[in-house]
């Protein structure tokens, strides 16, 4: 459900889908903050967000998300610093957080994701 015009928040129901292995959301009109309950998604490999109204800060149960590939959270108002948890997602290979409002440092531990292929922070 990508390229709509999908308005509201994203269902928090969807962390009941626990085979769930692609959410793709993005270039929608969604807004809100992401549910941590997505967190609970632990075989999500691809989970497409961008380009969005959403705000709020990454949450910090996307650390369970050990099988995730791919994030894609840019375009979004999201503000906060990055979590440092991100750098325990080892399957980790595609991570775009550009174009929000996220402040701070760029944590070190993203250098520990060695499958990890593009960064994007700009």
């Amino acid at each position: 459900m990508r390229i709509n015009q999908l308005t509201g928040a994203v269902p928090s129901e969807l962390g009941h889908l626990q085979g769930m292995t692609d959410l793709y959301l993005s270039f929608n009109q969604l807004a809100g903050k992401v549910p941590t309950e997505l967190g609970k998604l632990q075989s999500l490999i691809r989970l497409f967000l961008h380009v969005n109204d959403l705000t709020g800060s990454i949450p910090p149960e996307f650390v369970n998300l050990q099988a995730l590939e791919s994030l894609y959270l840019n375009g979004n108002e999201m503000t906060g610093t990055l979590p440092t948890e991100l750098g325990k997602l080892q399957a980790m290979k595609y991570l775009s957080l550009d174009h929000s409002e996220f402040t701070g440092v760029v944590p070190t531990e993203l250098g520990s994701l060695q499958a990890l292929i593009t960064l994007h922070l700009g």
